[in-house]
């Protein structure tokens, strides 16, 4: 029997036509808007076939009309070439985000047509995008960092906290003033006690969370809804204390375990460097110093109150060595706002009632604060300053080789320099001359990398230059940036120090001394207004 080969049937090549490529958020809440998050990730529209095409027009809306209809004018497209849209901020309908209840589902369609008339539709797409409410959180699965949208320290309640609060100061004959850090550690904690105090003495019930809240997020009430129901669930006592903490010049955290969420506070004006943090030693180290303290807000619906005490040593035993496994994260609310994450509007612009504030007759017990440890020191020197014309002829000194061989005048960078994200040199100069201590951070995804959020919208909506400003504010606090990972960065500093150490041992003449501590990213130096000229190497 002869073999017969049968031939395949010629598979016809799909047509080829103009397509637009449109990636977009899956879910939009008010925070997203307000905090410059896009809806439009990326947008593109490719030419796939052998033509040009001229005079394009690419519009795009929504059904509800959540966002503004928008239109992007393409002039030229060439045969198999691809166009990106750089413009992606779309104008949302703030109030209409803001008027919903409930989930709704929204669909957003982009028409690519030709400029003349009649116009001829040459492509069209569509996507759904999931419209949540105001107070509706999307979780940690999807930007941990927008939790800190939900902490709204200008609520109407935390106004009544606070002034609740300043009153159990006052009945405990301490300073009935608000004050943040000014008064040290040991205020610091007084303040937290009152807050806590003051937020017990509302009478509030525990509402159970839904499952898996912390991945998938839930809906959040606002302090004035807790005020007004008296209900909360942890997540939703732990953004009450966290505002009210805020709004008395603390810098507070959220902390995440596995279904369940509660605050913390720093003891000191510090923050970590990224707000973002998922290591649970980091949190353990700084309770072990006495720099932070974690407590069980859930505790605040107990009857009668627990005393505040009880509540931090609930929290810490909750990122303790043997409930390691459940830490998910923890938020810096303090961080969050240095990165531009601003609290969600209030939901009403006057004061709701205060039902719920004076259900029961709670008793606060204000206990006073335990022994911390003193406060650090400013780092100033306490030696003579040198006069200006001593200063002059120890630079001659050093400077007198004008030559490329002096590495001051003809810098080279290496992997053994650090580049410092310093837009103010004079300052930075300031602050090393009088002796300061520097905190080296590694830079943050500011608006770039694992942020979704767009540099480009945020800068046209608010008028700055955000990571020139970032760098400033970062610098005010004695901290600067360096764009090495944490690895590279210890390992350069690492190198440094073997460098200067050695050159020190040769007895050969240096510029100045650094020691540098690699584990904490800090770097001390004793020296004069004459680094001006080392400052000077790292613009």
């Amino acid at each position: 029997m002869d073999d017969t080969i049968v031939e395949p049937a010629d598979t016809p090549e799909e047509p080829r036509c103009v397509q637009i490529l449109a990636t977009l958020a899956g879910k939009v809440n008010l925070a997203d808007f307000q905090n410059a998050v896009p809806v439009a990730r990326e947008l593109s529209v490719l030419n796939e076939t052998d033509t040009d095409v001229k005079g394009l027009r690419l519009t795009v809306s929504s059904e509800p009309a959540f966002l503004k209809p928008k239109t992007w004018h393409i002039d030229h497209l060439g045969a198999g070439k691809t166009v990106r849209i750089s413009d992606l901020d779309l104008s949302l309908d703030g109030a209409l985000l803001g008027r919903l209840t409930e989930a709704d589902k929204a669909v957003v369609t982009f028409r690519l047509t030709t400029g003349q008339e009649p116009e001829n539709e040459l492509a069209s797409t569509e996507s759904t995008v999931e419209l949540l409410p105001r107070n509706q959180w999307g979780g940690l699965a999807s930007l941990p960092d927008m939790v800190a949208a939900f902490v709204q320290p200008n609520e109407p309640a935390v106004e009544r906290v606070l002034k609740r609060a300043a009153e159990i100061l006052r009945q405990a004959g301490k300073s009935g003033s608000v004050d943040g850090y000014q008064g040290g550690a040991r205020r610091a904690w007084e303040l937290a006690s009152a807050i806590w105090n003051a937020i017990g003495t509302m009478g509030l019930d525990y509402a159970l969370p839904p499952a898996s809240f912390e991945r998938t997020g839930q809906k959040v009430r606002s302090p004035s809804q807790i005020a007004d129901s008296g209900l909360g669930t942890c997540l939703d006592l732990a953004l009450f204390v966290c505002a009210a903490l805020e709004q008395a010049g603390l810098n507070s955290l959220l902390v995440f375990t596995e279904g369940h969420a509660f605050p913390a506070v720093w003891l000191k004006a510090e923050e970590f460097s990224t707000s973002v943090v998922d290591d649970v030693t980091a949190l353990r180290k700084r309770v072990k110093l006495k720099e932070m303290m974690l407590f069980e807000a859930t505790l605040l619906t107990h009857r009668p109150l627990p005393p505040f005490s009880y509540a931090i040593a609930r929290g810490e035993e909750q990122i303790s060595e043997e409930e390691e496994q459940k830490f998910q994260l923890a938020v810096d609310i303090r961080r969050a706002r240095l990165q531009r994450i601003k609290p969600l509007a209030s939901e009403q612009v006057v004061a709701r009632g205060t039902a719920g504030t004076e259900a029961e007759n709670v008793q606060p017990v204000f206990e006073d604060a335990p022994e911390l440890p003193d406060e650090l020191d400013d780092g100033k020197s306490d030696e003579a300053p040198e006069r200006p014309e001593d200063r002059l002829t120890r630079w001659q000194r050093k400077l007198l080789d004008l030559s490329l061989r002096n590495n001051l005048l003809s810098f080279k960078a290496g992997k053994k320099s650090l580049k410092l994200d310093a837009p103010d040199a004079a300052y930075l100069e300031d602050i090393l001359s009088e002796g300061h201590v520097l905190k080296l951070l590694t830079r943050p995804d500011l608006m770039d990398g694992n942020d979704p959020r767009s540099q480009a919208i945020h800068e046209a909506r608010e008028r700055e230059n955000i990571r020139r400003q970032h760098a400033l504010d970062a610098l005010k606090r004695k901290e600067v940036f360096v764009g090495l990972a944490q690895d590279e960065m210890e390992s350069r500093l690492v190198e440094l120090f073997r460098t200067s150490r050695t050159t020190m041992q040769e007895g050969a003449p240096i510029p100045c001394t650094w020691h540098l501590d690699s584990c904490h990213g800090r770097v001390m130096k004793k020296m004069t207004r004459s680094t001006v000229l080392l400052s000077s190497l790292f613009p």
